[in-house]
């Protein structure tokens, strides 16, 4: 049996992530991968039109967070979203969940991702693909055949396993290959794995960094605990190997999902880095962080261009919301709190809300213009003075991945 055989064996005896159909319509899963105004922010700068004619894929989809989020974001303006995976169980959750929802617009196909540029698809706006090519034979293969099936200037948004940040999880893989083999029953082996993980002494690394790993099995049962420990195929990356792997494929890096945590100053303001390259900048952040499991970013084809951005003083572009559903997430906060609480791929964050943020955040609703908020909030102080307090809001709520600005009619 190929190691391909036995990845597809395991997703069909455990379909990942967890999801139960029956009660898709209690919980909505919304990676901020899947994000489409987001995308639209970083690789379009708000102009890419969300309709009829826009095409997304998630490749890779598993039990299919991204693909059912995509497809419940372009269902009223019907554009369209595909999604592939090796396992049949997998893509029937996937089924199930868009039925439940009454979504349409969702094409599902069982195959290979390296196969997508032979399969006949049309091109594609925006590509998806969270915690897949680190479990193929050639990684690069595979990010190839994404890049191939988009647009010219279309983007994909990627997540890869972290080298560093997942040291004690890969010293329990070795250990498991020799206590818990392939040869035996999976339900036998994840109960070793129970059974060991239970047992380390309290000095263990992989004891002492539970908490970052053990989500996954209290969200995903036995599946989670199997690709966490007994995973036939995990290749993890640096950043270093991350800018090597988009240079092999012919794509460049356009934007970190969480920047902020790929600056060297989040974690030593002491520390003299002039004349380090954008990459060693990041290579420096997550050696100075150490505990980055996973490295979630956006590519684009090598050879173009960044899309342009509004000005932050230009009155006539339109603060946007990034976020599908921010009248539930945020708004509603700005009433009550004094902070905005945010969660950003499982980082707890805090948004102090002075009057200022919270009157120019509560006109905010992806029509009224810079300009028209700016003129209808803190009367008393100097237009130059409101411009300032902007800029640092709009920056703050950036590293969120909370607000945009798109270009003015």
């Amino acid at each position: 049996m190929t190691l391909i055989q036995t990845v597809r064996e395991q997703y069909e005896e455990l379909p990942y992530p967890r999801r139960n159909p029956a009660r898709e319509l209690q919980n909505l899963h919304a990676p901020a991968t899947s994000e489409l105004a987001l995308a639209n922010h970083v690789f379009w700068g708000g102009r890419q039109k969300l309709d009829s004619s826009f095409r997304a894929l998630d490749a890779g989809c598993g039990t299919g967070d991204a693909a059912i989020f995509m497809a419940l974001q372009l269902q009223e303006s019907g554009g369209q979203v595909v999604a592939i995976d090796l396992s049949e169980a997998s893509l029937a959750v996937v089924r199930a969940r868009a039925e439940a929802r009454g979504l349409d617009n969702l094409t599902l196909i069982q195959g290979r991702l390296e196969e997508l540029p032979s399969l006949g698809l049309a091109p594609f706006d925006y590509a998806v693909s969270a915690g897949v090519l680190h479990h193929l034979p050639m990684p690069a293969l595979g990010l190839a055949a994404i890049r191939d099936v988009l647009k010219p200037h279309g983007g994909a948004c990627i997540m890869l396993y972290g080298e560093h940040g997942r040291a004690a999880i890969y010293q329990m893989q070795e250990l498991f290959k020799l206590i818990a083999p392939s040869t035996l029953a999976a339900s036998e082996r994840l109960q070793i794995v129970r059974d060991t993980v239970n047992g380390l002494h309290p000095d263990h690394w992989a004891r002492l960094g539970r908490s970052s790993w053990s989500g996954e099995e209290a969200l995903s049962g036995d599946a989670g605990l199997f690709d966490l420990f007994l995973h036939p195929i995990d290749r993890a990356y640096t950043v270093p190997q991350i800018y090597e792997l988009l240079e092999t494929s012919e794509m460049r890096l356009s934007r970190w999902l969480l920047p902020h945590q790929y600056e060297p100053a989040a974690y030593s303001a002491k520390l003299t880095l002039t004349g380090l390259s954008e990459a060693d900048r990041a290579a420096t952040a997550e050696l100075l962080n150490s505990r980055m499991q996973k490295h979630t970013f956006f590519a684009a084809h090598a050879g173009v261009a960044p899309a342009s951005v509004p000005a932050l003083d230009d009155d006539s572009a339109i603060p946007t919301w990034l976020h599908y559903n921010a009248a539930t997430l945020i708004t509603p906060q700005l009433e009550t709190r004094r902070e905005l609480a945010l969660n950003l791929e499982g980082i707890d964050y805090r948004f102090l809300l002075d009057p200022f943020r919270r009157d120019f955040l509560r006109l905010v609703d992806g029509k009224r213009s810079l300009g028209a908020i700016l003129n209808d909030i803190d009367p008393k102080a100097s237009y130059a003075q409101r411009q300032e307090k902007w800029r640092n809001l709009y920056q703050g709520l950036q590293i969120f991945n909370v607000l945009g600005l798109s270009p003015g009619s």
